[in-house]
């Protein structure tokens, strides 16, 4: 059974959201309400960084001529530079907790571990 693209993508991020909401909780319990404000910068960065590879991935695979090699590794790079400049800011400068950081940071993979889950259970 192939599913949509869109389909598949949607859950994705319907798990990503759901996974913010279960994050939070435990997040203001601990952290308080800077936790919670580091948990949503990093999450939203994460979000955002997804999206672009989207993108990316979307424009490598269209039919039409292909962007240049060199323009696709420029764009993967600055995807991952930004990624860590974010990171960096969010720990270092603006001293949030790093625990509520990170797990802010993976909020994209909980909602592809839960695709997995409901795909393989779908199935």
């Amino acid at each position: 059974m192939i599913e949509d693209t869109a389909e598949v993508l949607g859950r994705v991020r319907r798990f990503s959201v759901g996974a913010y909401v279960l994050f939070v909780i435990p997040v203001l319990i601990t952290s308080g309400f800077r936790g919670v404000i580091g948990l949503t910068c990093s999450a939203l960065v994460t979000i955002i960084s997804f999206l672009w590879l989207e993108h990316i991935v979307e424009a490598s695979l269209q039919p039409s001529p292909h962007l240049s090699a060199w323009n696709m590794l420029l764009r993967a790079l600055a995807r991952y530079i930004l990624l860590g400049a974010a990171l960096s800011v969010a720990v270092i400068v603006a001293r949030f907790n790093p625990l509520s950081v990170l797990l802010g940071f993976s909020i994209v993979v909980v909602g592809i571990v839960g695709e997995a889950v409901y795909t393989s259970f779908a199935s």
